[in-house]
This record gives structure tokens, sequence and C-alpha cells, in this order.
């Protein structure tokens, strides 16, 4: 018995470098990709090899990532380990939970130092800026709202405290927006994806009304939109990073009975006559059918009667929440700091701004690294 597993082994190590060498061959036949749409990321293409890179041994590590990345069938292999795992009663994969047809990406823990600069610039762009109002909208993930649907004993960390902190540090002159109740009061619609980290058009629109509400204004009703499904095949980034492939959702579009003439402004580009993008529909990315994505900075111009002007820095959940607050700005410029490289004071006096909103999902706004650098801090 002993001798024919050591004739197994010898087979098995002369036979793993012949299986290596040919799968290098093959991945260096078929042309590199470029983007990964099952794990949602980038992937590492050949890598340039000169005296340079390999001296310093930069050729050798992307090589080894080139070799990982452009595994042939990686895909499927991602897909079968999602099977397998699932199979065998595994409730989280990576940072991803299983909660039978929801995916639920876990609460982020903050990046506490570059978090307290952030909220730093917040309150000083607010002092300077006194004469405008400034709100700050925290939205929490699924893993808060619907933690009911997380696996028993998940031990998952509590992100109403971390919330809890981060208001706690903002200025007075801050005005906080907590809409974690109305969004708990509706935990069992359809707020988040299930295949996704996103909020749903819905859960952006409870938000909306808690916003109001907040604001005196309790007119606010579902009644006052008309919804549009825009896509039922929608298989979002938590589904890619788990290598699920049996889990779709739907989009929705949600547009106002009495919504105002409008275009939308980008730079280097012509103007566009609506804030949906319907051609990401045909691809991986069918979220980015808000706004086109995210961009580094976008200007909506309303035909209406308001003196407001809002300058909004936000992450992508801003991107469906937009839809809403049409309305009740003359103008909105848009700016998300992971893009966005010029200065915002001109930007404050060119766009005549009055109100400033910062809208982020919290598991975002806990490791963001740009906000304070755009703010001047």
């Amino acid at each position: 018995m002993k001798k024919y597993q050591n004739k197994i082994k010898r087979m098995i190590t002369l036979l793993f470098p012949l299986f290596i060498l040919f799968t290098l061959v093959v991945n260096l036949v078929f042309p590199d990709k470029e983007i990964s749409f099952v794990e949602n990321r980038s992937l590492q293409t050949f890598p340039e090899m000169n005296g340079t890179t390999l001296s310093d041994g930069s050729f050798e590590n992307k090589l080894s990532n080139w070799f990982a990345d452009q595994f042939v069938g990686r895909n499927g292999l991602i897909h079968l380990r999602y099977g397998m795992l699932k199979m065998l009663g595994q409730k989280k994969i990576d940072h991803i939970y299983l909660c039978g047809k929801q995916l639920i990406e876990d609460a982020k823990l903050p990046n506490e130092k570059q978090m307290s600069r952030n909220l730093k610039a917040i309150n000083a762009f607010s002092e300077d800026h006194s004469d405008v109002d400034t709100s700050f909208l925290l939205i929490p993930n699924a893993v808060y709202v619907q933690n009911n649907h997380l696996p028993h004993f998940s031990d998952e960390k509590d992100q109403g405290k971390i919330m809890d902190s981060i208001y706690g540090k903002l200025d007075d002159s801050v005005q906080v927006f907590d809409v974690r109740k109305g969004l708990k009061e509706h935990s069992k619609e359809y707020l988040y994806y299930k295949s996704d980290h996103h909020w749903t058009s819905l859960g952006a629109f409870y938000a909306y009304q808690t916003w109001q509400n907040q604001q005196g204004n309790k007119d606010v009703k579902l009644e006052d939109y008309d919804q549009y499904v825009v896509s039922n095949n929608f298989h979002g980034t938590l589904a890619n990073g788990s290598g699920s492939f049996g889990i779709k959702d739907k989009i929705s579009i949600f547009v106002n009975k009495n919504l105002s003439d409008y275009y939308v402004q980008e730079a280097k580009q012509k103007n566009k006559g609506s804030i949906y993008d319907s051609s990401f529909l045909k691809t991986n990315d069918q979220y980015s059918v808000f706004l086109g994505g995210n961009k580094d900075i976008q200007r909506i111009e309303l035909n209406n009667n308001s003196k407001r002007h809002l300058l909004l820095f936000k992450d992508s959940y801003a991107n469906s929440f937009i839809q809403f607050i049409m309305n009740d700005y003359r103008s909105i410029t848009i700016v998300d700091p992971r893009y966005y490289r010029d200065n915002i004071e001109k930007v404050m006096q060119d766009d005549l701004i009055t109100d400033v909103m910062y809208l982020y999902n919290t598991n975002t706004f806990v490791e963001d690294t740009s906000l304070a650098d755009v703010l001047g801090e």
C-alpha cells in the first residue's frame, strides 16, 4: 500500500510541473482580459519586461499575479468554489454572508485615523461656509437594516454603534439626518439588491421620505412617482465576488410625476437629457444606469422656481438617490471625491452653492481616503 502511495506521489510530482507549463502556454496563447466581471475588478495583464523591472523584482511579482488572474477557466473555478462551499453549509465567503437567496456584505471596520480626518474636514468646511446649510446622510447597509437575514451565530459587528460614533463627532453646524428608523420600518421590503451591495430605488425613496419628514414635509408619497422596471437580470458585485450563479435582481427607476425639465452636464461632454443611461443595461455594470456611473463632477440644471443650489459629496449610493431630490433644487452639483482633483472653493463660488450635502453608505464612508483632501484639509 505504501509503495503504491509513493508511486502516486511521484507521478503527481512529475505531472504537476507539466500541467503548470501547459497552462502557462495556453495563457500566453489566449489574449489577456483586463477586467473580471465575475470578481468586479481589474486583472493583471502580462507585465513589461526590461532591466528595471527584472532588477527590482516587480516583473516577477506581476508575472505571478498575471498567472493567477489570467488562469484559463478561472471564472468556472470561482463558481465551482461557491457551489461546493454552499453544499458544505458554508455561511460566509470572504466578506459576504450567504443568506438563502440574498447575499449581504459584512460591516466594515473604520479606518479610524482617516475617518477622524474626514470628519474634522467636514466640520471645518461647514465652519468656513457658515452661510451654507450643511446636511449629512449616512446610509446603513443591509447588514444593519436586514440583520435578521444573517445566519445564526454570525457574530457580526454592530454597524449601528459605528454610525453613532460618527454622528457624535460632527459639530452642531452639520445637520445629521438619521434614516435608520425609516429604513428599519420597511426592512421586509425590497430595500437592497440580493446580489449587490447597493440599495434599490425603493430603499433610496424611504431614505428620501425620512429626510423630508425630518424637515417637516410629511407629504412625500410613493404615489408621486411612476416606477419603471428597466432590468430583470441584474447580477451584482456580491454575486460576482462570491461566485454565486443563481441570484439575480431587478432594477427600477422612479420618475417624479411633476418633474421639472432639466439637463445634465459633465466635464468635456455635451449636455445630456437624462440622469439615466440605458446603455449600461447591456453591460455587467447595470447599476450605472443611474447617472452613467461614478464621475468626478456632474451638474444638473433644472427649470423650476427653487433658489437653492446643492453641492453633493457622495459615493455610488447617491446615484439612485438623486432621482428623488430633483425638484428640491434649482441646480445640483455632484462631486465624487474619489475621482475629483480640482479646487472645490471655485465650485462653491461658480455654482452659487446654498446647500452642501454628504451622502455615503456606511461601509464606504468608514474606509474613504479622499474626502478630506477634496475639502482642503
